[in-house]
């Protein structure tokens, strides 16, 4: 195994769900997290709960000025992760009907990885890792007005690969999960996706955050990967 500690740690989405959940197992592994999201009080609770070696880092990953702000102040580094995410989810429209400003905006999770990988690349170890989220939509698109959601995976996804290529041996891949109970859903969403998912996934509930988390530490810190694409969705690929 990888020895992490004293290992520097970015995780971009740290504020809830699988970036909280993956920033604690760093610091069980006494790595020194970078917490990083949008809303610093968010963070601050978040680093008050882990305790660790912990900074938090404000950031807007949509302001190009913001990303470059924060990683030049970070520096160097050995590992990131990336699974922030805008509102997307609020954004789906049936293709008919759907505004331009709606279908540029479902975008941003293309262009939040991207600005954050560009500007990783000037600080990554050569040893480091990077993993980026996509979706289980790439390989199963949905029909529920998500269309710009999954071309905006589609395209963090070969984004990655070539991105992996060009900063190798530094190490890039991608996590494509399925529905998981985080704070981008209501309670109301989270509760009937979790009916959903004992009556119709194989493996019959719902993901969690600690279980995303676990696959996004051992891809980051397996140093023989480079350029895939991991499915964690309870089964949904195969029905």
């Amino acid at each position: 195994m990888v020895e992490l500690k004293d290992k520097k740690v970015i995780i971009v989405g740290a504020s809830s769900g699988i970036g909280k959940a993956l920033a604690k197992r760093f610091i069980q592994e006494e790595a020194i997290v970078y917490l990083v999201s949008r809303t610093a009080s968010k963070l601050r609770r978040v680093q008050e709960e882990l305790g660790g070696r912990t900074h938090v880092f404000p950031m807007d990953m949509l302001d190009e000025a913001s990303v470059n702000a924060t990683f030049k102040e970070i520096g160097a580094f050995d590992f990131m992760s990336f699974s922030a995410v805008s509102d997307e989810t609020k954004l789906m429209s049936p293709i008919k009907e759907m505004k331009t400003e709606i279908a540029q905006r479902g975008m941003e999770k293309f262009w939040g990885t991207f600005n954050c990988c560009r500007a990783a690349a000037n600080f990554i170890n050569k040893n480091g890792s990077i993993v980026v989220t996509s979706s289980m939509a790439i390989n199963r698109p949905s029909k529920n007005g998500a269309s710009i959601m999954n071309a905006a995976s589609a395209a963090v996804n070969v984004f990655a690969k070539s991105f992996a290529r060009e900063i190798a041996p530094a190490r890039v891949n991608i996590i494509a999960p399925g529905v998981v109970k985080t704070g981008v859903w209501t309670k109301e969403e989270q509760n009937n996706f979790s009916k959903w998912a004992e009556d119709t996934l194989p493996v019959e509930h719902l993901g969690t955050p600690e279980e995303l988390a676990y696959t996004y530490f051992n891809v980051l810190t397996n140093p023989y990967m480079t350029g895939a694409t991991i499915t964690v969705d309870g089964g949904l690929t195969l029905i």
